[in-house]
């Protein structure tokens, strides 16, 4: 039968005899019940078995992401330029949720520092006199509105307005 369409087939079937550690020749182990196989007492593993056992425990998925400060310190700077989060993300090669997960402190103070920027030039502009740039401060920042009053009274002499509806069919 080949090994690989054999339920009972173990990984280490086709690893070399010779580059195997000698605790685990000809040993049947079985990797779905790994975890619970005592091969030999903790203090006589060798590295190499250790590093077998540990790539059995394995659960899949992606490694785990490291966050360092040379990437928390781009996810900053990307963030008060106002980049997009998932083009932070694509840039370090992980996930949007990873980032936000990671990065949360980074991101928020470069939103804060970008808006902080923004509105510092918008302030300025509008200290010197950019009408549009008043309007704008004064619109967001202080509440102001422009509104527009329509009043349909009716006619001069206190009759309704009369309200004729033209269809184009006779």
């Amino acid at each position: 039968m080949n090994p690989i369409e054999n339920e009972n087939h173990s990984h280490l079937d086709n690893v070399q005899a010779d580059v195997m550690p000698d605790m685990l020749k000809d040993k049947d182990i079985d990797t779905n019940a790994i975890d619970t196989i005592d091969m030999v007492e903790a203090d006589t593993v060798t590295p190499q078995a250790a590093d077998i056992v540990d790539a059995s425990k394995d659960k899949g998925g992606r490694p785990p992401h490291l966050a360092d400060a040379t990437t928390r310190n781009k996810v900053f700077m990307l963030s008060t330029v106002g980049t997009r989060h998932e083009d932070i993300a694509t840039v370090l090669g992980i996930s949007a949720d990873t980032l936000t997960k990671y990065y949360n402190d980074e991101l928020a103070k470069g939103r804060i520092e970008a808006n902080a920027s923004v509105a510092e030039t918008l302030f300025k502009q509008a200290k010197e006199g950019n009408t549009t740039a008043m309007i704008f401060w004064l619109k967001s920042r202080a509440k102001w509105k422009e509104t527009s009053q329509h009043e349909i009274s009716g006619n001069p002499d206190g009759t309704p307005v009369e309200v004729k509806i033209v269809t184009g069919i006779e």
